[in-house]
């Protein structure tokens, strides 16, 4: 069943990178799968189904990289994206999807952030560095992507963390004071 679900999902990649979703047939992907349509109808209700769950397989794959150090974090998600090219040029360059990535690594960058500086709940402040330094992050990594990969991903992954590390600095323990909140 798994590689069934492999060869939908890059058959669907494949035929995203040539046509919107809802031009897409289970006919013409289940030829592109080389796979019989009933086996499709067995794992999947419809096209829209697939690409949810091949929505959900890549967050989950991305997600993999949660509770890295910045550095770690960088080098494996600019590591993933270089190696799955076709499927980051369809969904990484989706706001919709950019915007989930960031919830899924919000939390693991609070938690982080909050032990490193000793604070039980995350402070409003904290949110607000996390949302930015993520989404400026995605965005870096879409723009990357939309540029087709000119720039070095080694680099890239190295200048991500070093700007990731002087948002830490510049907010460091004094901004997150455990006696500060806002709720």
């Amino acid at each position: 069943m798994r590689k069934t679900k492999k060869a939908l999902r890059e058959a669907l990649i494949s035929l995203l990178n040539e046509k919107s979703l809802q031009n897409i047939t289970v006919r013409e992907l289940t030829s592109r799968a080389d796979i019989h349509r009933s086996t499709f109808y067995a794992n999947f209700e419809d096209i829209y189904a697939l690409y949810a769950h091949t929505e959900e397989s890549i967050a989950a794959e991305i997600s993999d990289l949660a509770g890295m150090s910045a550095t770690q974090f960088f080098g494996g998600l600019i590591s993933y994206v270089n190696e799955n090219r076709q499927t980051a040029r369809l969904f990484l360059t989706s706001a919709d999807f950019s915007a989930r990535l960031t919830s899924i690594f919000a939390d693991s960058c609070a938690e982080c952030w909050r032990n490193e500086y000793g604070v039980t709940t995350a402070p409003a402040e904290m949110e607000y560095h996390i949302q930015f330094c993520l989404s400026g992050a995605i965005g870096a990594v879409a723009k990357w992507v939309a540029e087709d990969f000119k720039y070095p991903a080694e680099e890239l992954a190295a200048h991500l963390a070093d700007l990731d590390a002087a948002v830490a600095n510049s907010v460091g323990p004094r901004k997150f004071a455990p006696t500060k909140t806002y709720r």
